[in-house]
């Protein structure tokens, strides 16, 4: 039993305390062990060592005349953790209080020294986050009714220009059959299928309140694709319907496009320094606004009806 307490503690140990830059000392372990009530001779720690080694723990060894020993590979690289934290700190669906908390639960998997490096590498009292703290239960519930198909309910809420929360359509109760959460630009939205619209639609998960897991269970359309969904809708904002329209872009936005729309999409070379290429989106408020960010360099060249709504939104800023 004794010895099986003294292995669990040297990993226990070597976990917690090294890496490539805080290697430690036979010597340093035996103190360790004895600061737990555990002795122990170099001999035992020698053989312990190669128990962990055998047990496929990557104990590295630093040849000298004291060898040094960390642990080496891990779960989690240090390079992976820091884009795990960089991706919890930004996010604005996870508010500050809960970020924090999933941020020290990452610095468990490394060492204390590199679990101090990503606190301060975190830093999130700049970052624009979430008051809503159900938000990360929503989404687990959401989760739920999506794997075992069953339809929610929820309220949707905006604010005022006074920035007071109000309930949409005076609280009304939306009935949905959940089919996917998508990821884009930093917000998880809920898509599905509303029977309030009668058809696909998407919802901001932090904008849900009051949500509900219902017993009745639904059918997805066996049809639907929430990658081409999402595609079409820039920024994700109100879906009314979908339309093809094509654009005339200068050579330096194909970043923009490919980003947008995948490396598959079809572009057609229309001079030296521009290209043409279809898309499907959903030609609201939103869509406009994403082509006049571009000054000029993207223009809508069809079909006459965006043309038309385009200029007329331009005259409102002159």
């Amino acid at each position: 039993m004794q010895s099986n307490i003294r292995i669990i503690e040297l990993l226990r140990f070597l976990y917690q305390q090294t890496d490539e830059a805080h290697a430690v000392t036979v010597s340093e372990m035996i103190e360790y062990l004895k600061s737990k009530g555990i002795p122990s001779v170099r001999q035992t720690v020698y053989t312990d060592l190669e128990a962990l080694d055998t047990a496929g723990i990557d104990i590295v060894q630093i040849k000298s005349t004291q060898n040094r020993y960390f642990i080496g590979s891990r779960i989690f690289e240090y390079p992976e953790l820091k884009m795990l934290v960089d991706a919890v700190a930004s996010s604005k669906v996870i508010s500050a209080k809960k970020s924090q908390a999933l941020i020290q639960k990452l610095g468990q998997l490394t060492s204390i020294q590199q679990a101090e490096q990503l606190q301060r590498l975190a830093s999130l009292s700049s970052r624009v986050k979430p008051h809503n703290e159900k938000v990360y239960y929503i989404i687990d519930s959401i989760q739920t009714a999506i794997l075992d198909q069953h339809q929610i309910s929820f309220q949707y809420y905006e604010y005022t220009p006074e920035k007071k929360k109000i309930l949409k359509h005076d609280g009304y109760r939306y009935i949905l059959d959940p089919y996917a959460l998508e990821w884009k630009n930093d917000h998880y939205y809920l898509i599905g299928y509303s029977h309030k619209h009668k058809g696909i639609a998407h919802f901001r998960v932090d904008r849900l309140t009051s949500v509900e897991l219902l017993d009745s269970k639904f059918q997805p359309m066996p049809d639907f694709d929430v990658a081409a969904y999402t595609n079409k809708m820039v920024d994700m904002f109100a879906a009314e319907h979908a339309e093809q329209v094509k654009l005339l872009c200068s050579n330096e936005l194909m970043r923009v496009i490919i980003d947008h729309y995948g490396e598959d999409i079809e572009i057609s070379p229309y001079d030296d320094t521009h290209f043409t290429v279809i898309i499907e989106v959903d030609p609201s408020g939103t869509f406009y606004g994403w082509v006049f960010k571009f000054m000029g360099k993207i223009r809508i060249l069809s079909p006459q009806s965006c043309v038309d709504k385009m200029q007329d939104i331009a005259r409102t800023f002159i």
